[in-house]
């Protein structure tokens, strides 16, 4: 976990440093734009000028500095990531939903999110919600928090851009970008390709990606959005070098896997329409469909996931006894299908959802949101072949904004993650076959959080937080056992998160630290910690700004020691904690901008992912994060 460590623009002609607004209009918190003071919980927004500045390669690379986020790579050449939001360790990619426009991106069964379906130079905005408040919009796998992905669209004027990147382990990126308006019609599209031969054997990454987004304003209260994308990528698997291969004197950069490979083809189709209906209410619906197909070699094995989402939603705003009242009701309905190798799978989930936001007055707001989910899971040579899920969530929240410099907040909610298509299988030992667990439950989670920002003046600003997470019947797997299955005891989460910004004439200071306690309560691992779960983390950032046109950075960060992924017994000590140290430089010349950056600027040996492997007795085993890395770009507009 971590907090956001907010970058700083230098000033251009004409205008003066200020804090960001707390009246910055948001869409994730009601599914409509809303003033961000009137959400009673923590989010963060991350701008274009801010990824700009970033000079990060993905977004789980951009998130790494953000509130309340842990970023693992999992396999050290930027393919696999977890983003974990109010540490849940190896199951964190099953807890944090993440929305691309709104669009649900996890899937139905273990392979989680995809980061690299969505690069980074078609982001226009990033806004993250921690903890399960988002739950009683959202539904299934928002128990951590949601992170909602905005893509860039046409704009006002017409614009290109060309961007080429260079680095070390033979990386190399081309991207395009180009947006039109011509009177109603409005359209952003780009494309781009990847290469990296990668810092371990077998880890070379080929990606290819394009993607489209169209607005027409047909008429003063009705405007139509498409938005489609296509990716397809192939990768190498390295394997995690264990104990034993490091005693037979493999080094951490071989792999013991150097046939196996992973080739994916993904894309999508989006249609919005938004519908004013009055002055006082408004109605959108999303229609999406995506395909995702892997082919592991070489297994020969492949897995297709066919899905389709309607979303439809009305907001209706009115006004009785001096209250502003602001409503929204809606649904989601998903259709998936699947075939894992030779099984069909398929899973059919209806949401429903009624938001409500009280504006007291104009410093009070107090906001209330219920949804039921019921879902049907089916398996297709199997019995039973269907197994039926219903789930309720739930959210209120108070927040109070005295005065322009403070703001505070305080919220409970309840949340829930439903089992994935894979966790429902069990293999019975006993008959050597494989099974439908039935036995398996949702899981669900209470959380209690609350917060205050302040503003000193406008270049000091910090912010406090604090939230305890308690779930029941929490899915995990049981490595020795070889299934997945609830834990049979409550998991408390404790967090306490600060940061710091200072800005100077000619350079920033900013910091952050994040303590958080994952402890189980009871039952069989009763007071053990969850693995891969830091305790502490904290970082900063000092940005030197020379001149207008240049920037010089440092950013460096520490994640403690956390129990190996699968280790719930504790009994394999703890994986290390390690530091970092980036440094980078951007100049910009007219419509032009250069950087150069180094990343692990000390060279140290660290491993950002390490866990329990397969078989008996387990053994630890990791894979290595990259040394000392270069990366030099050049972005251009015209």
């Amino acid at each position: 976990m971590s907090l956001l460590c907010l970058g700083f623009i230098p000033p251009t002609d004409g205008q003066t440093a200020e804090t960001t607004t707390l009246d910055e209009m948001v869409v994730t918190a009601t599914r409509f734009p809303a003033k961000r003071s009137t959400i009673p919980t923590q989010i963060t927004t991350i701008s274009r000028e801010e990824i700009a500045e970033s000079h990060a390669t993905s977004i789980p690379d951009l998130l790494r500095g953000q509130a309340g986020l842990h970023v693992v790579d999992i396999t050290g050449n930027s393919r696999y990531f977890n983003v974990d939001l109010r540490g849940f360790g190896e199951t964190s990619g099953y807890n944090t939903l993440v929305l691309v426009d709104g669009r649900r991106i996890n899937q139905a069964d273990l392979s989680g999110v995809d980061w690299l379906q969505i690069p980074l130079a078609r982001v226009e905005k990033i806004e993250i919600i921690r903890g399960g408040s988002a739950g009683a919009l959202y539904g299934d796998n928002a128990t951590g928090g949601v992170v909602n992905i905005i893509t860039r669209s046409g704009g006002q004027e017409s614009g290109r851009e060309i961007q080429f990147e260079a680095g070390s382990h033979g990386l190399a990126t081309t991207r395009m970008h180009l947006d039109e308006t011509h009177n109603d019609l409005s359209y952003a599209l780009s494309a781009g390709f990847k290469n990296l031969d990668g810092f371990r054997d077998n880890s070379d990454l080929e990606a290819r990606d394009t993607g489209l987004k169209l607005r027409y304003q047909a008429h003063d209260a009705l405007a139509l959005n498409l938005s489609a994308g296509y990716q397809t990528d192939t990768s190498r698997l390295p394997s995690a070098i264990k104990e034993s291969d490091l005693a037979k004197g493999i080094n951490r950069k071989a792999t013991t896997t150097p046939n196996q490979s992973a080739e994916v083809t993904d894309y999508h189709i989006q249609i919005t329409p938004e519908l004013r209906l009055s002055e006082h209410a408004q109605f959108t619906m999303d229609l999406s469909k995506r395909n995702r197909d892997q082919l592991f070699n070489p297994f020969n094995f492949r897995s297709e996931i066919d899905s389709w989402m309607l979303a439809p939603r009305l907001r209706i705003d009115r006004a009785w006894g001096g209250i502003n009242d602001q409503v929204t009701v809606g649904l989601d309905y998903q259709d998936v299908e699947a075939r894992i190798g030779s099984d069909d799978l398929g899973k059919e989930s209806l949401g429903i959802y009624a938001h409500n936001e009280l504006r007291l007055s104009p410093q009070w707001t107090w906001t209330q949101a219920f949804r039921h989910d019921r879902a049907e899971f089916q398996f297709a040579a199997y019995q039973p072949d269907r197994v039926h899920r219903n789930e309720q969530s739930y959210s209120t929240g108070i927040a109070y904004e005295p005065d322009a410099s403070n703001r505070l907040h305080v919220n409970f909610s309840r949340s829930f993650r439903f089992p994935l298509l894979d966790e429902f299988f069990v293999f019975d030992t006993t008959t050597f076959m494989v099974n439908v667990n039935t036995a398996i439950r949702p899981q669900q989670a209470q959380e209690w959080q609350t917060g205050w920002r302040h503003t000193w003046n406008p270049t000091l600003k910090g912010e406090i937080n604090l939230f305890r997470v308690v779930t029941r019947d929490e899915i995990y797997y049981d490595l020795m056992a070889g299934v997945n299955t609830n834990l049979n005891g409550t998991v408390t989460r404790d967090g306490l998160e600060l940061q710091m910004e200072k800005q100077f004439e000619s350079w920033s200071l900013t910091g952050y630290t994040t303590w958080t306690k994952a402890e189980i309560d009871s039952g069989t691992y009763a007071g053990k910690r969850m693995p891969g779960v830091a305790g502490f983390k904290g970082g900063g950032t000092l940005r030197y700004f020379p001149w207008e046109q240049q920037t010089w950075e440092l950013d460096g960060r520490y994640i403690g020691s956390r129990p190996y992924i699968s280790d719930f017994a504790n009994g394999y000590g703890e994986q290390a904690g390690y530091w970092l140290l980036d440094a980078s430089v951007r100049h910009q010349w007219s419509n032009t901008t250069g950087w150069l950056k180094v990343n692990n600027l000390t060279g140290r040996e660290y491993a950002e992912f390490g866990g329990l492997s397969f078989g008996f007795p387990p053994e630890r085993g990791w894979f290595a994060s990259p040394g000392r890395t270069f990366l030099v770009g050049v972005t251009s507009h015209f």
